[in-house]
């Protein structure tokens, strides 16, 4: 496997590795939303049931009675207006979390645009290299052949008696 292949395979598992992580955060954010959504439709059953309660049992045992009334209307004002605090936070909540979707799918986007320029970035700089290795490898080629042209060359021009002298001569030294 080249190191080209190698580094492409390195990209894709890095790619699907940010998929993932993407994947698993939205994937709890929403369901953190889920949950605050549920959290908000329990406790908006639970002053409905509690107000719808207390008005019956008001209204059961007290038929008549200015200052019941009275209360009633001040526990009903005291339940919109705990409505409208909770509604108000849970609005503002929302409002958090999409702000912190859209800064992600923004900060997203940008690391695949850095990604993807650092891959063509060093996919220049490998042709570059590949083209400078053959140049390399082809000038070498030349002189190795230059070099051999000129030992044959030399070995043509050397007579055969001059050779054997040499030998001779080599050999006496040896011999001394």
């Amino acid at each position: 496997m080249e190191t080209r292949d190698k580094l492409l395979i390195l990209i894709v598992v890095a790619w699907i590795a940010a998929a993932v992580y993407f994947k698993a955060t939205t994937d709890k954010m929403f369901s953190r939303l889920d949950d605050m959504e549920q959290l908000q439709i329990k406790h908006v059953d639970e002053v409905n049931q509690e107000f719808r309660e207390d008005l019956k049992t008001l209204n059961l045992q007290f038929i008549g009675r200015g200052k019941h009334l009275r209360k009633a209307q001040k526990d009903i004002v005291a339940n919109t207006q705990l409505i409208n605090h909770v509604t108000d936070s849970l609005g503002r909540n929302i409002e958090t979390v999409a702000l912190n979707l859209d800064n992600f799918q923004r900060d997203t986007e940008q690391n695949f645009t850095a990604a993807t320029e650092g891959r063509d970035e060093i996919s220049k700089d490998l042709g570059s290299f590949r083209r400078q290795t053959r140049r390399f490898v082809g000038d070498l080629e030349q002189r190795v052949t230059t070099i051999e042209t000129d030992v044959k060359d030399l070995n043509e021009r050397v007579p055969p008696k001059a050779e054997e002298e040499e030998e001779e001569g080599s050999s006496r030294r040896r011999g001394r």
